[in-house]
């Protein structure tokens, strides 16, 4: 059985009228996007920004661009450039800072962007699922907000995080990239034009570029070099410009804070090069394990380990089937999974954040490889009735645990707990000289809501991801970044930092100040 070709009219309710096919069109665009508009109000909340650093650093990095500071970071002592974030989402956030310029009372506007943006994550999913998946308008419409209803995705839209608009950007240039290989040529401004959305897209979240080569081997397949090449121009003129950016600014902060705010690529490296092999294979594990978080979502992430094997076999059976029908209708889509899915197993940090964008299209995959195991594709017509049950099973597992957590909204628990935290934080450094460095493991809160320079205590390193690293370890640590930038204060809140901060100050080098209910302390770095 063969696919209709990409972009090809799906032929539902054929036989009725075309008023009545029009008016179906009409009606589910609407009710997405009117249901993904409440979808995001759902997901706001009223958290300070910067208690989950990244959204902290977006906001410092927005409003030295609209500032005319450059891309820097203003917090940080000689404001350094910035070559840890691509700049697409602080380019993005950056006209807020001229429309609305008081902090934190803008805060509001900067979390409405994330909720404009879900409807258009919804109706680029939508679109995907539709011309290049080749559903109904109305089952397209529903594996929309089935992916943006998902808690991983709610909870990240409520966050002044680029997660929303990835996905916005990455099924758009999806659906573009397979537009054009279905197509015998394409035109030089088409490909030039795909480019730029492919190049736009690794200036959101790095990790977009996976896309660009998987569309250039899909053409390169095809023999149309000359297509390839208009594409990478286009790609070119966008992130050339970053990279050179990245390579000369990689390293203008200190070792001690890379993890936070040097380049990614010099930190991974680094990384790999200390660790060795253990290292490398520490990592595979612990992402391998990372990457069973989709079995959360069916309230399965706590069962027995053979409960959670025959799911996670059932889910590989089912997205295996719909991969291969995805390969014949969107060969780009699948190609950009191998790049994509490799970063994911040796990058040093938890993947799930990484996977979620992707979670639209695996339920695509899921979708296709249940309808493959329907139509007996492959001689397995035998394997469709076991193919249902176990999609149906899935179906209401997932359900029913959404139904139990979208009441509860428990997964702002962890932040309401920052929250307190952040703001004890932001008191503290509001009492302080407004001369003196602070150095604090929320410093995007002590910069943004304080008003106060300041640096972090412990950057995220690569060794935490694998083991628990030592309190001489964390002290030696938190020592670089005193020697690099000799702050004034020390201002401690999490749990980690704390270990630090106490063999420091069983040392001398740190004197205990005073602190809050809430369990931040307060230190003087002495001399």
């Amino acid at each position: 059985m063969t696919d209709p070709p990409v972009n090809a009219p799906v032929k539902e309710l054929a036989s009725a009228p075309a008023s009545a096919r029009a008016a179906m069109e009409r009606a589910t665009l609407v009710a997405t996007l009117a249901v993904a508009a409440l979808l995001g109000l759902f997901a706001m909340n009223d958290m300070p920004v910067g208690i989950f650093k990244d959204d902290g650093h977006y906001l410092i990095l927005s409003r030295a661009l609209a500032l005319g500071d450059g891309y820097r970071y203003t917090n940080l002592p000689g404001a350094p450039a910035a070559a840890h974030f691509p700049p697409g989402f602080p380019l993005l956030l950056a006209p807020l800072w001229w429309v609305v310029p008081r902090f934190p009372s803008n805060v509001v506007f900067f979390k409405l962007v994330n909720v404009a943006l879900l409807p258009v994550a919804a109706l680029a999913v939508r679109s995907f699922a539709r011309r290049v998946g080749g559903l109904s308008v109305l089952a397209s419409s529903i594996l929309a907000l089935a992916s943006i209803a998902t808690v991983p995705l709610i909870l990240f839209n409520g966050i002044v995080f680029s997660e929303t608009a990835f996905v916005a950007v990455l099924y758009a240039a999806l659906m573009m990239a397979e537009r054009m290989v279905s197509q015998p040529a394409s035109t030089r401004t088409r490909a030039v034009l795909c480019g730029l959305v492919l190049g736009s897209l690794a200036l959101l979240r790095s990790l977009g570029l996976a896309a660009l080569p998987a569309l250039l081997v899909a053409l390169a397949v095809r023999r149309r070099g000359r297509d390839a090449a208009w594409v990478l121009c286009g790609a070119f003129v966008l992130l050339v410009p970053w990279q050179l950016w990245a390579v000369l600014h990689g390293h203008d902060v200190p070792a001690s804070i890379a993890g936070d705010y040097g380049s990614y690529t010099g930190w991974l490296v680094d990384s790999y090069r200390a660790g060795g092999a253990p290292f490398a294979a520490a990592v595979l594990r612990e992402n391998v394990l990372g990457l069973q978080t989709p079995l959360k979502l069916v309230g399965l992430g706590d069962a027995s380990r053979w409960a959670r094997a025959a799911a996670g076999v059932s889910m590989i059976v089912l997205l295996g089937a719909g991969m291969r029908v995805l390969w014949r209708r969107a060969p780009v889509s699948v190609l950009m999974l191998v790049p994509y899915g490799l970063a994911l197993l040796v990058w040093p940090f938890p993947p799930d954040r990484f996977l979620w964008p992707l979670w639209p299209l695996l339920l695509l995959a899921g979708v296709l490889g249940v309808r493959a195991f329907d139509r007996g594709e492959g001689g397995s017509l035998r394997l469709r009735l076991p193919a249902r049950v176990v999609a149906g099973s899935l179906v209401v597992l997932l359900l029913a645990w959404h139904v139990r957590t979208w009441p509860t909204k428990n997964w702002e628990l962890l932040g309401r707990g920052y929250s307190r935290m952040g703001a004890a934080v932001a008191s503290l450094a509001s009492a302080l000289p407004a001369d003196e460095l602070v150095a604090s493991d929320m410093d995007a809160m002590v910069y943004l809501y304080a008003r106060r320079p300041a640096v972090p205590l412990l950057a995220l390193t690569a060794e935490e991801h694998v083991r628990t690293r030592s309190d001489e370890e964390l002290a030696a640590q938190l020592a670089g970044v005193l020697q690099s930038y000799h702050p004034h204060w020390v201002l401690v809140a999490e749990p980690e930092s704390l270990r630090a901060v106490q063999v420091l100050a069983r040392r001398k080098r740190l004197r205990f100040v005073g602190g809050d209910t809430s369990g931040v302390l307060l230190y003087a770095v002495l001399p």
